[in-house]
């Protein structure tokens, strides 16, 4: 019997909270184990708004956030992995850094990790007959491809791309100097009891454990206030 059977059909998929006085919001796919699906960060801007991570893609995300915001969605995938880049396709503004879009235009379940993680990842299923062990992320094509210092504008929130390979060749934080704002992504991985910053799983084949090592010392010398 696969692991997914027998689970339940979820009502609802997503939540969205306050993060910190920084007007950054928390969305979680409340189904979802965390360690297998990481958090979103949704940040309204004036002309529009930033969605940090787009999550596993299984449900309509795109739908439940504009029934918070009517403005236009920048959706910033930190790298290709099947968590954080899984709903990139339902948006029409779709950015990831160059040295992963590969996995957005060609995803499979070995180069987004899905292979690895997707089968035990859910508690539910977002409709009847979802197989997780099946699931590959939708392909897309990306509308912007990032690079170092890279800028994502908001209108009055400005957010600065940082390329940090290790974990993937293009693995990326995002760093808003004016607030001292840090979404580091698959960097830093934060379970409810410790924050991790080991080296990369061996999950795909441009893994660097150099190159980790070294960015790791980069990271934590930006001014971040808030991580």
């Amino acid at each position: 019997m696969s692991s997914h059977q027998g689970l339940p059909v979820a009502e609802t998929w997503f939540s969205i909270e306050p993060a910190d006085e920084n007007g950054v919001r928390r969305v979680r796919e409340i189904h979802a184990h965390e360690y297998g699906a990481g958090s979103m960060w949704f940040v309204e801007g004036r002309d529009r708004c930033l969605l940090e991570e787009t999550g596993l893609g299984v449900a309509p995300l795109r739908r439940f956030l504009e029934t918070i915001t009517a403005k236009p969605i920048v959706a910033f995938a930190s790298l290709g992995y099947y968590d954080h880049a899984g709903g990139l396709h339902q948006f029409d503004h779709r950015l990831i850094h160059s040295a992963d879009a590969g996995r957005v235009t060609n995803p499979t379940r070995l180069n987004t990790a899905a292979e690895r993680y997707m089968n035990s990842t859910l508690r539910a299923l977002p409709q009847q007959g979802f197989d997780p062990s099946r699931w590959v992320t939708p392909a897309s094509l990306p509308t912007r491809l990032l690079a170092d210092g890279d800028v994502i504008d908001l209108g009055d929130r400005a957010f600065e791309v940082v390329h940090l390979p290790g974990v993937t060749a293009g693995a990326c934080a995002l760093f808003e100097r004016a607030r001292g704002v840090l979404f580091t992504g698959e960097v830093l991985v934060w379970d409810g009891d410790y924050v991790y910053d080991g080296e990369p799983a061996d999950v795909s084949d441009d893994a660097d454990r150099t190159s980790f090592r070294t960015l790791i010392a980069r990271l934590g010398a930006l001014p971040a206030a808030a991580v």
